[in-house]
């Protein structure tokens, strides 16, 4: 009986989940991406920031007993997503260099001194493989061991949130692009933040650098080239089609690339002519809360509380329009993490519309795919598809993100090809794909004032209309209604209306103020 029970011991203790003596020593630091540190290890690694964590060792073991495969070292880190695609990655760390692959594991390792470090990642019912390939591989390569492992967490969204209220995108953009970045994920971030600053200030060669560093390495596929060649309809005919296709819905969702800012002049051209067959609702992916409230307050003009993305002055020019032509604006993104985006923006943007008024007509600009009409292959509803569901409203929707690579094969503004050409699932799951080569220079304004850059530096200048700074010092949080970098000692012809009072102010690359003119009806010529 003695050794039944010594046995029994044994076999417990043997399948009793192995947890790290140092699990207890994980730092969890969330800064739009996870950081976990560990001092007692000396180890640092960088995740995705959609990562729920458990750090309390009875939880640990509850998972790690239900888990089927039993690892040969201890689990240091255990992490599942709390998004689609959902997956699951456990870390070990130990002595047991013996090679491990589980089946249903994708697995990362390397030996560092006498301790082997692996990572192991496990998708949910076989869905989000790739995804977990790929953010498991960056978290492998983000890993740093020993006297010179990172204790100071630091990101490049950092530098952009100091900006987020500020019209000196040329400081923003100097800074951002001198901001050390240490792995591939801070570097796409990093470029993201590039193309959004740089697209702030219209045509400018920072711009043209980081787009083609984003599009370096596409391929075009032969089969979807031949389809636009053969079946698009351009510039002026692009525009008559999307109208008469609009006059047959309630609710028209075109979609954006956030730094593609000639995307917004698309809806700009449209606004006046879908303000003429009914639609006079304004819905903005980008609009904070409450904004839209602030924007239909009489004489309201954007600025740099709008919205992040509402600063971009194509974007800001586009409220401006809006405005003039008398459409209401709509904020629907949402803004409680915690629920379900997707369904979120849906049940927002019916409730302030047709739920108010049921025969209203809707223009909706929204990001990349949140216009998608079908489910993705893993079963993700986007929030076109949850209006259309839920709602029984079929929205027109137009993407000018899902060929954007193709444009530059094209010579049109405007290229509109009919979903149905295409087998591709994402491809057909909007009504219709645009390829949009809009110069983003407006040609919207009457006339234009010389300049001369003096400094032996390039700077930003931002022109402000008059009528929408209450006091001189106010255009630090004003949104620019033009604004560019010019090169040192070079003339230019600036925009403006004739007969409207604006304001000039040049900045250099730190944010210095190095001049500021006031431009009247009377000297602007």
């Amino acid at each position: 009986m003695k050794h039944f029970r010594l046995i029994i011991l044994v076999i417990i203790t043997g399948c009793s989940p192995k947890i790290s003596e140092h699990f207890e020593q994980n730092r969890y630091i969330n800064n739009y991406n996870s950081f976990i540190m560990n001092d007692s290890l000396e180890t640092y690694f960088k995740t995705a920031g959609d990562f729920d964590f458990v750090t309390n060792r009875k939880a640990l073991k509850k998972v790690l007993r239900k888990n089927s495969y039993h690892f040969k070292n201890n689990v240091l880190v255990y992490g599942k997503t709390n998004i689609p695609p959902i997956y699951e990655y456990f870390i070990t760390v130990g002595k047991n260099l013996s090679f491990e692959n589980p089946k249903q594991y994708i697995v990362f390792d390397t030996i560092i001194g006498k301790e082997k470090f692996s990572f192991f990642g496990k998708p949910n019912k076989n869905e989000g493989t790739n995804s977990l390939k790929i953010d498991l591989q960056r978290t492998f390569q983000s890993l740093e061991v020993g006297k010179g492992y990172r204790k100071e967490i630091s990101s490049v969204m950092e530098v952009v949130n100091r900006y987020e209220n500020s019209n000196k995108f040329y400081f923003a953009l100097n800074e951002i692009f001198e901001y050390p970045a240490y792995d591939k994920q801070e570097d796409w971030t990093k470029l993201q933040m590039e193309l959004t600053f740089s697209s702030f200030l219209g045509n400018n060669d920072y711009y043209e650098k980081f787009l083609n560093e984003l599009e370096s390495n596409f391929k075009p596929n032969d089969t979807i080239t031949n389809i636009i060649k053969k079946e698009s309809i351009n510039n002026s005919e692009t525009i008559e089609k999307i109208i008469d296709e609009a006059k047959n819905h309630q609710i028209i969702m075109i979609n954006e690339n956030h730094f593609f800012p000639n995307h917004r002049l698309l809806v700009s051209e449209l606004l006046p002519k879908l303000k003429t067959i009914g639609y006079s609702y304004l819905a903005l992916e980008t609009l904070d809360v409450k904004q839209d409230s602030l924007l239909n307050l009489k004489n309201a003009y954007p600025t740099l509380e709008t919205g992040f993305y509402t600063s971009e002055q194509n974007y800001a020019n586009l409220i401006r329009e809006a405005k003039a032509l008398g459409f209401q604006f709509v904020a629907y993104e949402n803004m409680d993490n915690s629920k379900d985006r997707e369904i979120e923006q849906a049940d927002n943007l019916f409730n302030k519309t047709f739920n108010k008024n049921p025969s209203a007509k809707v223009v909706v600009l929204a990001g990349i795919d949140h216009i998608l009409e079908k489910p993705t292959s893993r079963g993700k509803n986007w929030m076109a598809t949850v209006f259309k569901e839920k709602y029984n409203i079929d929205p027109l929707t137009i993407s000018q993100t899902h060929l954007i690579a193709y444009r530059k094969q094209f010579q049109c503004e405007y290229c509109l090809i009919d979903s149905k050409y295409f087998k591709n699932d994402r491809l057909n799951s909007v009504d219709f794909l645009l390829l949009n080569n809009k110069n983003i220079f407006q040609n919207n304004w009457d006339s234009t004032f010389p300049y001369q850059n003096k400094s032996d530096f390039d700077v930003q200048v931002a022109l402000f209309y008059a009528n929408e700074i209450d006091k001189l010092y106010d255009y630090h949080n004003k949104a620019p209604y033009y604004t560019t970098i010019l090169k040192k000692g070079q003339k230019y012809n600036l925009p403006y209306n004739k007969g409207q009072k604006i304001y000039l102010f040049i900045y250099d690359k730190n944010g210095n103020k190095v001049d500021e003119k006031i431009i009247t009806p009377s000297n602007n010529g």
